[in-house]
């Protein structure tokens, strides 16, 4: 009788061939399309803007 570990190399040469097939590739990213008004929202071009004043008072600019 064979030990176990000669039993699963047997195993592994006769099932070698199976193990690549279930791979899957991976799919792709679709490039982020952005308009103008995303862009500027994103970069924080409507927001108010904040700065200290006179005193370390903060006032919006």
């Amino acid at each position: 009788m064979k030990d176990f570990k000669e039993q699963l190399k047997e195993w592994k040469q006769q099932h070698r061939e199976v193990k690549g097939h279930g791979q899957k590739k991976p799919k792709k990213r679709r490039e982020e399309v952005l308009s103008e008004s995303d862009i500027k929202s994103l970069m924080g071009m409507n927001r108010a803007r904040y700065c200290r004043g006179k005193g370390g008072a903060i006032r919006q600019k």
